[in-house]
């Protein structure tokens, strides 16, 4: 008997073969190709654009917070630039960074993650969220976890995404008192005491 039908008896995959390797390999670009956010892979310490999914070439044609300058990756204020080559040569291999223009007009996270290399070298894979990004994360229903009614579900999508009381009475076509039940009821079931508890924990199950 080989090792994989040994691994199969015993209700296990086998492990992909050398042979499955470019399969993945393929598989796995062609998923970061496709995700909406901008992917960039980049070499450092002199940032130069390894590979660009093309939500990152859009970006980056658009005149985002980053721009392409010949091969290399830089902040397209250049006021920021001192601090985007801290983000991705120091500290943390991964991290996040709040990337705000100097009069606070736009912003974007980036997030870092290293790939390969140590001590402030090598590939680190950059992945942005703006504001357009935010309706693309999914929040699922957590009513199952909470025992929600179906109402009480609606509702509760309906303060996540910052409705004021007045407005859900308006989608909902109850009175203002039925709602504030129905959001009291909310409250009480999920152990919350405030719209902010609230967010916090709906938003631990969110995905991008």
């Amino acid at each position: 008997m080989t090792s994989d039908q040994v691994e199969l008896q015993w209700g296990r995959q086998p492990t992909a073969s050398a042979t499955d390797s470019p399969r993945i390999e393929a598989l796995t670009l062609a998923y970061l190709y496709g995700m909406a956010y901008p992917v960039l892979l980049i070499d450092t310490p002199d940032a130069t654009l390894l590979w660009a999914n093309e939500a990152a070439e859009d970006f980056l044609v658009d005149g985002g917070a980053l721009v392409r300058s010949s091969s290399r990756i830089a902040a397209a204020d250049r006021s920021l630039q001192p601090a985007f080559n801290a983000f991705l040569n120091h500290g943390a291999p991964d991290g996040c960074w709040l990337m705000a223009s100097a009069d606070a007009s736009s912003a974007v996270l980036v997030r870092k993650a290293a790939v390969d290399g140590d001590e402030g070298r090598g590939a680190v894979m950059l992945v942005v969220y703006g504001p357009d990004h935010r309706a693309r994360f999914m929040e699922p229903d957590v009513s199952p976890l909470y025992g929600l009614t179906p109402t009480e579900g609606r509702i509760l999508q309906l303060l996540c995404s910052g409705q004021p009381a007045e407005r859900i009475t308006r989608s909902a076509g109850t009175s203002i008192e039925t709602t504030r039940t129905h959001i009291r009821r909310i409250y009480a079931k999920m152990g919350v005491s405030c719209r902010e508890e609230l967010l916090f924990a709906v938003q631990q199950f969110r995905v991008p």
